[in-house]
Order: C-alpha cells, then sequence, then structure tokens
C-alpha cells in the first residue's frame, strides 16, 4: 500500500514498499515558464530512502520523521512476521538516521502484514495511532518524567539522577532527592552500606531534616559507621546532637579505635559530652578489653567539658 501524508502544505511524504521520498511542491521559476511548455507548480522530491522494513505509515514529529513498519526478515524460529515497530528518525542530513525504535506488543502480528496495520496522527499533539485488526496503540513522545519512571522502575536509579541533574535537580513529578530516596532504600535492601552512605551525602547536602531521616535508616540496621565519615561536622550544618551521640554509641560497643577517633576529630560543639562520658563510663563497667583506648577517649572527653 502506498502511504501519502501532508507534513506541511508544501511538503508531501511518500511510503512505498521499503522507499521513503520526500517532496516538496515548488512554484517554477518565470524562465522555465516562458521557455518550456510545463505547469506552474511541480513535486521536487528532495530526500530519499531506503529503510529495513516494510512501510505501514508515515507521520512528521516536529523535524523528525516517524515509521511505522514491519522488519523485512520473518522470525528465525517461526518464519512468521516479527513485531511491528515504530521508529523515530532524523533525516535533514540527507540520511535517514534512527533515533529511537520500539518493538509493538500487537496480538496476532504473527499472522499480520505491513498492510495490516495503518498510522493515523494528531500533528498538532504530537499524538499517534498504531491501528491493527485487533488493538489500536496510541504513541506520544515521552517526556523527562515518563524516562524518569521508567528507569526507576528498571531500577536504574543512576541513570535517573542523572538525567535530573541535566536538567536542573528537578521536573513536575520528580527530583534528585525523591529518586535519591528510593535508590537509598534500594541500596541498603542490597546491604551495599557504603554505597549508600556516598549516596546519602548526594542527596542530603545542606537539608538537615533530610540528613537526620536518612541517618536514623542507617541506625536501624546498625550500620551508622558507614555514614560517620559523610555527615555534616561545621558548627554550620551540624545535625540534632541525637544524631551524633548514636553514631558515638555504636563505635563504642564495637569498634574502640574507630570511637577513640571521632573523639579526636570531631569538634565536641556537635555532641553532649556528659553523655557520652557516661555512656563510656557505664561501658568500662562491663567490658575488659581495650580498656586503656576508652580511657584515652574518656581523658579527651573530659578535657572538652
Amino acid at each position: 500500500r502506498c502511504n501519502l501524508l501532508w507534513s506541511a502544505p508544501k511538503t508531501l511524504m511518500i511510503g512505498w514498499v521499503d522507499t521513503i521520498r520526500i517532496c516538496i511542491i515548488r512554484k517554477r521559476s518565470q524562465i522555465e515558464l516562458q521557455t518550456r511548455d510545463v505547469t506552474e507548480y511541480l513535486v521536487d522530491p528532495v530526500y530519499t530512502f531506503q529503510t529495513d522494513y516494510f512501510i505501514s505509515g508515515l507521520g512528521p514529529l516536529d523535524d523528525q520523521l516517524v515509521l511505522l513498519g514491519v522488519p523485512k526478515e520473518c522470525d528465525a524460529v517461526t518464519r512468521k512476521a516479527q513485531r511491528p515497530v515504530l521508529s523515530v528518525a532524523d533525516y535533514k542530513d540527507r540520511e535517514l538516521c534512527e533515533l529511537s525504535t520500539d518493538s509493538l506488543n500487537i496480538r496476532g502480528y504473527e499472522e499480520y502484514s505491513c498492510n495490516d496495520y495503518y498510522l493515523d496522527m494528531l500533528i498538532e499533539e504530537n499524538r499517534f495511532f498504531i491501528v491493527s485488526p485487533k488493538d489500536i496503540v496510541v504513541a506520544s513522545p515521552y517526556d523527562i518524567d515518563d524516562k524518569v519512571n521508567w528507569l526507576t522502575e528498571h531500577s536504574r536509579f543512576e541513570k535517573a539522577i542523572t538525567v535530573l541533574e541535566d536538567v536542573g535537580g528537578k521536573t513536575a513529578k520528580h527530583s534528585v532527592v525523591t529518586v535519591g530516596v528510593q535508590y537509598l532504600a534500594h541500596l541498603m535492601s542490597e546491604h551495599f552500606y557504603e554505597e549508600a552512605a556516598i549516596l546519602c551525602a548526594r542527596i542530603c547536602k545542606n537539608d538537615k531534616v533530610l540528613w537526620e531521616n536518612q541517618i536514623l535508616k542507617f541506625a536501624e540496621v546498625n550500620q551508622l559507621r558507614a555514614v560517620s565519615a559523610y555527615v555534616p561536622k561545621t558548627p554550620e550544618q551540624a545535625l540534632s546532637s541525637h544524631i551524633y551521640e548514636l553514631i558515638f554509641y555504636e563505635y563504642l560497643k564495637v569498634d574502640p579505635q574507630g570511637f577513640l577517633k571521632i573523639v579526636q576529630e570531631w569538634n565536641p560543639s556537635l555532641y553532649k559530652t556528659g553523655v557520652i562520658v557516661k555512656e563510656v563510663l557505664d561501658h568500662l563497667l562491663t567490658t575488659k578489653i581495650d580498656k586503656n583506648i576508652y580511657l584515652e577517649a574518656l581523658a579527651l572527653l573530659y578535657c572538652y567539658q
């Protein structure tokens, strides 16, 4: 079936078998009209392309071309027709360059040929209708939110965050923070705590409430040590003292050297030294291991008071 479509008042698209031809209706010059017995207007084929498909329909998408077609080759296993494809291509450089190609899940496609499909459209809305004997599929260009939805549904969170960062960090439906929190939950469910801690710093930045909410998630699985290197530590960005004290408690119980290290390095204004002193004294009553380390840390804490 020959497919004819006016994509503009003077632009005609023609799809025939596997060939696309784009023609411009132009007015002849005065010299041509005076020297030859010809019509005032002519059809000038400016682009001709051969495709890998038998063409079922054509349509314009801004400055690009939408093609509905059926692959020429049959399925290698069933020897029947393959699924129809909807392709978006660029053609301005005198070459047909496919930008995206999607196989369509059409019922009964194995028994259909290219003439069993039809492509209709609302050009003003960039909306396309793929019609088959059993289905009508509505297609339209996806936006950033659609892309982020697809990426997160397929657990490609890193790519989704990058897409959002490229457009300023947020869209109408998504933001780096909302997707980042989803990604954080995914990493923690997979026990990738170090990666989750790095991500935490990336998405929380200067948001104190967000920081505290995410740190509590690390506390629930006894992984505060993983995030301790990334928590804000300057007085201007300080979180609630309770958050820092939770981190101290975890180190106190399982990592004496780590406990001493953060006592040495962290600004005592971040936490209540009296609270930590009490915890160390209580711990010394129940442990016989690494007492010298705890005593050294305790001496420093007394100096800070």
